[in-house]
C-alpha cells in the first residue's frame, strides 16, 4: 500500500504515546510496570469470561452476538483492571514510597517510561481491534483503517489468523479475518439465520484501488474493472453467507471457473481470491499475508478484475475476487 499522511487517528496514538512518557517518569517503573501487568490480566480475564458474559448481554439489550461479545469483551477488561489498580495501588504504593526516599528515585522514574509507553500502545491496539470490529459508521472506520496506527494493527490481525479464529470462536463472535483456504477446502461459518445482506460498492472499489496499488508499486500493470464479472462475485459471496460455509467450491454453483462459465464468459487464464473480515483494510491485508492470494493479486498475467463484496453488518463483509486473462 501507498504511504499514508498521519491522520486524527495517529495523532490521536502519538499523543497519548506523549502523554505515558509523562505519566510514566512520574509514577516510575514499579507503578507503571504493575500498571501494565494488570492490562495484560485483564485481557486474558476477558479472554475466559467474555462466552457468559455476551449471552447475558445478548439476552437483556437484545443486540447482535458479535456487537454483545465486544461489549462484553470490554466491559470485562474494564472492571477487571478496575479491581487490579485498585488493590495493587495498596500493595505497591508503600514501595514506590520508599524508593522516593532512595538514591534510585530519578532512575526508577527513567525506567518508568518504557513500560507505560507499551501499556498506552497495547490499550491503543485493543481500541483499534474493536473498532475495526464493530459496526460503526464508515468514516469512522474509515480514519482507523487508512491511519499507520491502524495499518500495523491490521497486519498483526492477519498474521496472527490462526490464533484469532480460536480466539473469537472461543468468545462467541465472529472470526476477525479468513482467507487462508485450500482450493478443494471448505470451512463452516457459524452464523444466525436471517441475516441482512446488502451489496457494498463502496468497499468494492476500495479493495480494486488496493489491488492496483501493491502492483503499481511493483511495476505491474493495473488491472480494468469488469462489470462482467462483478455479480458472479457477489452472489458466491452471498451464497457463502446464506448457506454458512467459506470456500471456492460452491454446492449449488460449482468451481470459480464453472461460474464463470455458467455466466458466458470466456479466458485463457482465471483466478478467485475469498476473505471474510470485518473490515476492508483486514481482509486485503490478509489476501496479502496469503502466498495464493497474493500470487493472484501480483500475476503479471492477469489484466481484468470484478470484486463481489456483501456486508452483512455486525457480522463483517464476504470478499470474492475474480481475475480474468482474456
Amino acid at each position: 500500500m501507498p504511504d499514508l499522511p498521519v491522520n486524527l487517528v495517529d495523532v490521536a496514538v502519538l499523543v497519548l504515546v506523549g502523554f505515558a512518557i509523562w505519566t510514566g517518569y512520574g509514577a516510575g517503573f514499579v507503578a507503571t510496570t504493575y500498571s501494565l501487568a494488570t492490562w495484560v490480566l485483564a485481557a486474558a480475564a476477558a479472554i475466559v469470561f467474555t462466552g457468559p458474559a455476551t449471552a447475558v448481554i445478548a439476552a437483556i439489550a437484545g443486540v447482535p452476538k458479535p456487537l454483545a461479545s465486544s461489549i462484553a469483551f470490554v466491559l470485562v477488561v474494564l472492571v477487571v483492571e478496575a479491581l487490579f489498580s485498585f488493590t495493587g495501588h495498596l500493595a505497591v504504593r508503600p514501595i514506590v514510597a520508599l524508593v522516593r526516599r532512595s538514591p534510585l528515585n530519578v532512575v526508577e522514574r527513567i525506567l518508568g517510561i518504557p513500560p507505560s509507553v507499551v501499556r498506552s500502545l497495547f490499550i491503543a491496539a485493543v481500541a483499534v481491534t474493536a473498532l475495526v470490529s464493530l459496526p460503526l459508521s464508515s468514516d469512522l472506520k474509515a480514519a482507523v483503517e487508512t491511519s499507520r496506527f491502524g495499518r500495523v494493527v491490521s497486519a498483526q490481525i492477519a498474521a496472527l489468523q490462526p490464533q484469532l479464529q480460536a480466539l473469537t470462536a472461543q468468545l462467541g463472535g465472529v472470526p476477525l479475518l479468513v482467507t487462508k483456504i485450500g482450493e478443494d477446502e471448505t470451512e463452516k461459518l457459524d452464523l444466525p439465520d436471517g441475516l441482512q445482506l446488502a451489496p457494498d460498492p463502496v468497499a468494492e472499489r476500495q479493495l480494486f484501488d488496493l489491488v492496483n496499488d501493491e502492483r503499481a508499486q511493483r511495476g505491474l500493470a493495473a488491472l480494468a474493472w469488469d462489470t462482467r464479472l462483478v455479480p458472479i462475485a457477489r452472489a458466491h459471496s452471498e451464497e457463502m453467507f446464506r448457506l454458512k460455509y467459506f470456500g471456492h467450491q460452491s454446492p449449488t454453483s460449482g468451481s470459480p471457473f464453472d461460474r464463470l462459465k455458467k455466466a458466458g464468459i470466456t479466458y485463457s487464464r482465471a483466478g478467485e481470491n475469498l476473505a471474510y473480515a470485518q473490515s476492508v483494510a483486514v481482509a486485503h491485508q490478509g489476501l496479502m499475508e496469503s502466498p495464493g492470494h497474493r500470487e493472484n493479486i501480483l500475476r503479471p498475467e492477469f489484466r481484468r478484475i470484478g470484486i463481489g463484496v456483501i456486508s452483512a453488518g455486525a457480522y463483517g463483509k464476504m470478499v470474492t475476487q475474480l481475475f480474468l486473462t482474456p
